[in-house]
């Protein structure tokens, strides 16, 4: 194996490559998600998220805690020169996550005919079975990656999630559109889809979905096979830049019973905390298209009424909650764009906090901790409040071709925006409570808010007036419980005290003043000019007046400035203006 010069970063510097590597992907996904949903729609999206919320627990039972465990590690064993550590900790790591990817990717399979029936959405089966293969995969990646964020070094990470998006969008799309034309084409000589009697095209248009559905997942699978290639490649070409002269002034390593029985000691309550997570997601599948169907029961004029002219006529009564969560996950598709680049903030924050704390640097820790709060502030809430302020602008922007899911959307990314917030910090705050031992405090905090998400969901999505609608206020209790409860247990556990307006108050000023001008510049202009050039010029002005009011009231700090590549000179064209803090 090639040894290279070891690539280390600071937070920030670790954190901007992820973040530019989760734009770069993000816009990817936009390319592919537009379209997916254009062709999919509300029923066949329906058929693609209850597969991909199937995969996330599972994928976050097989993974989660593991590159977590792995990062800590490293990073810990890094700070204390214990380079012979780090290396027997990848060889346990691959031997752990070849079984864990082995085994989750059995349990969807043979778990998929019973999931599928039980959520009451049994034409996702072929949707969810070709995405079981991803598990393993996404294992083997996930190997790779928790060792190189333990040393410090995010560009892997960041390379592997752009090949994975481009591998998703290439073959998502083009397997998808392929399965759409076949089961038509079949219709068009056959009056049959996929071997299925049809009567109508309508009908046929129906019955195709289930299998357009599985071929953008089977674009899935694929992209994590790539990814996961890669690494593996690099790996063997790069190494990890530990040198010869280190391995061998290094201490005697730990034995591999020891670093696997430690390994799975952190492992498992970050997998908990992680399943939990994905339980929110997967609350809502069981209880939305269940509780739906009881309000529709109950009464369903006062259902039908809320979305009147909104649903398909020819659609059947038992497709309508189906149709519903498609259109809702067209919400969450734009909600979890801030918390996917905030996650970057935790990763990055972990192996720094970690080795800090490994060697009771409690100023280090402080200054590092501080840090991931107050950057991910300033992301997370101007753009929570700005969504809740234009949501229906930027659904429209994006689905334009599908305005009446846009508008069943609307009102629940309204609320999500909130959520957005909450469930941006959640994150950052975990992989801190990680980094410093306390990796059960999250696991308790997640199983309360899940409970409250579950309580509401069950109790108002079966109310026939408030119906889906319900579902991003769980979304806000949940998050905004497991928030609140975290800050409390890491300052107590750290001891130490936050700086809380420099970390919340500013961002939450600037962040007002932002959603403010965003929704007055949208409802000024969309008189005058078209409406998506009205949605992209008020964001536009909505982010300009933010960058002006944060650094008015000088809520970005020095330190932060200072973990920039170069960040010395920007620092000192900045204090001389008097524009940090």
């Amino acid at each position: 194996m090639a040894q290279r010069t070891r690539t280390r970063q600071n937070f920030l510097h670790g954190a901007i490559v992820l973040v530019v590597g989760t734009i770069i992907v993000k816009i990817i996904g936009a390319i592919y998600k537009i379209p997916i949903t254009n062709l999919l729609g509300g029923t066949g999206f329906g058929y693609f998220n209850t597969a991909y919320n199937l995969f996330n627990p599972i994928y976050a039972l097989a993974v989660a805690g593991l590159p977590i465990a792995v990062a800590r590690m490293v990073s810990e064993s890094m700070a204390q020169k214990r380079y012979r550590d780090i290396r027997r900790i990848m060889g346990v790591a691959t031997m752990l996550f070849l079984a864990t990817g082995t085994a989750g990717t059995a349990l969807m399979i043979f778990g998929s005919k019973l999931f599928v029936n039980l959520v009451g959405n049994a034409d996702a089966f072929i949707s969810v079975l070709t995405l079981a293969p991803a598990v393993f995969f996404c294992c083997i990646m996930s190997a790779y990656r928790g060792y190189y964020e333990g040393v410090r070094n995010m560009y892997p990470t960041a390379i592997s999630q752009i090949i994975e998006a481009i591998a998703k969008l290439i073959f998502g799309v083009t397997l998808s559109y392929i399965m759409i034309k076949i089961g038509l084409n079949e219709y068009n000589t056959s009056s049959t889809v996929f071997g299925k009697a049809v009567a109508s095209l309508d009908e046929a248009k129906m019955a195709v979905l289930p299998y357009a559905s599985a071929g953008a997942i089977g674009g899935v699978t694929i992209s994590t096979a790539a990814g996961a290639i890669y690494l593996w490649i690099r790996h063997r070409i790069k190494g990890d830049g530990i040198s010869k002269e280190e391995l061998m002034s290094s201490p005697k390593p730990h034995s591999t019973a020891y670093i696997r029985k430690h390994l799975i000691k952190i492992a498992i309550p970050v997998c908990l905390a992680a399943i939990i997570v994905n339980l929110t997601s997967l609350i809502d599948l069981v209880t939305l298209m269940n509780r739906m169907q009881t309000a529709l029961e109950t009464d369903a004029a006062a259902f039908l009424g809320m979305y009147r002219g909104l649903i398909p006529s020819s659609m059947e009564q038992s497709d309508i909650p189906n149709y519903l969560y498609g259109s809702y996950n067209a919400a969450l598709t734009v909600f979890n764009l801030v918390p996917a680049i905030t996650t970057t903030f935790g990763i990055s924050a972990l192996p720094n906090v970690a080795s800090a704390w490994s060697v009771r640097n409690i100023k280090e820790t402080k200054k590092n901790i501080e840090s991931v709060l107050r950057i991910t502030a300033l992301l997370a809430i101007p753009a929570g409040l700005a969504l809740f302020a234009i949501s229906g602008p930027i659904l429209s922007l994006l689905f334009a071709s599908k305005p009446d899911e846009v508008a069943i959307a609307t009102p629940m990314l309204r609320v999500l925006g909130i959520a957005v917030i909450f469930v941006s910090m959640t994150t950052p705050i975990n992989s801190i409570l990680q980094a410093i031992g306390q990796e059960k405090a999250p696991v308790r905090f997640m199983l309360i808010g899940g409970s409250l998400k579950l309580i509401i969901n069950f109790i108002f999505v079966a109310i026939p007036s408030v119906n889906i609608q319900s579902a991003p206020y769980g979304t806000v209790a949940c998050y905004g419980f497991i928030v609140v409860a975290s800050l409390i247990t890491l300052v107590k556990s750290a001891q130490i005290e936050l700086n809380y307006i420099s970390i919340f108050v500013k961002p939450l000023l600037a962040g007002s003043m932002c959603a403010l001008s965003a929704w007055a510049s949208y409802g000024l202009m969309s008189k005058v000019i078209p409406l998506k050039i009205s949605t992209v010029i008020c964001i536009g002005i909505g982010a300009l007046v933010y960058a002006v009011v944060i650094l008015i009231i000088k809520g970005i700090a020095k330190d932060d400035v200072m973990m920039l590549p170069k960040g010395e000179k920007i620092a000192k064209i900045l204090e001389k203006r008097g524009l940090i803090g």
